[in-house]
């Protein structure tokens, strides 16, 4: 098969999902086209958000967020197509195992974008990023747009999910890639794992981690699903959508033991 990853270039947590991801699939013998969205508007800017927030953050997780940072920039340009087995930059990734990629700024849906998919003749595209598609993108492969979003879907759509499960102190989380229709984090789903939250391990990062650690896995298994045309068994959790966290989301988050780093 044809496949696009389009992946929002990030040092967290995505490097190390889509080597694994583009090393099983090739492995397979998928022919791996990239999309590096290197921009993002405003309105779903994570980083944005937690530069304009970042008193909600203890001075212990503002300087590890920051060393983080600095630490995988500089081992990026030093180490441009990773070292070893170790990526820190999903470019990096693409470069490693030579595959074509083009990027992407703030919206896919340009005419430019369109054509540059178009000319691909794509059988699928997976989606991990912070883009909303419109009918043109969705439509344009065989089997469609299948998105990776780390919830156990159709709880806790939108953003920051995982913050979200703390405050409102659920039990559990995890990983649920799902057909892609014009409305966010909403279409069959197609595969679904859990991850589970205890007094001990409300790390945002940590959680985070555990979800991109499994998250090939479960691409690979909603991959089969889609094209055998399979169901997978599902907990029919209850629907909910959530934006930025605010205030009060902040503080639920921190009364129920949430840390961020």
């Amino acid at each position: 098969m044809k496949i696009l990853l389009v992946i929002d270039e990030t040092s967290f947590y995505h490097p190390s999902f889509v080597n694994e991801l583009v090393t099983s699939l090739k492995d397979k013998n998928n022919n791996i086209f990239g999309g590096l969205v290197t921009k993002i508007d405003k309105k779903n800017n994570i980083e944005l958000y937690i530069r304009r927030n970042f008193n909600k953050l203890y001075l212990r997780e503002i300087l590890m967020l920051f060393t983080k940072k600095v630490f995988f920039s500089t081992l990026n340009k030093l180490f441009p197509y990773g070292l070893k087995n170790n990526f820190f930059s999903v470019q990096s990734v693409f470069k490693k195992h030579k595959i074509p990629f083009f990027r992407i700024e703030k919206n896919i849906n340009t005419e430019e974008n369109i054509q540059k998919i178009k000319n691909l003749k794509l059988d699928l595209i997976v989606s991990s990023n912070s883009l909303y598609f419109g009918s043109d993108i969705l439509n344009l492969p065989k089997f469609g747009c299948i998105n990776r979003h780390t919830s156990l879907l159709p709880s806790y759509g939108g953003v920051w999910p995982v913050l979200h499960a703390i405050a409102n102190g659920e039990k559990e989380v995890g990983v649920t890639v799902h057909q892609m229709s014009r409305n966010i984090d909403i279409g069959k789903i197609l595969a679904q794992k859990k991850i589970l939250i205890t007094d001990s391990s409300n790390n945002l990062s940590d959680i985070y981690k555990k979800a991109f650690l499994i998250s090939a896995g479960v691409v690979l298994e909603a991959i089969d699903n889609l094209i055998e045309n399979k169901n997978p068994k599902l907990n029919n959790y209850p629907s909910s959508y959530f934006s930025f966290p605010n205030n009060n989301d902040w503080l639920n988050f921190r009364n129920n033991g949430g840390r961020f780093v």
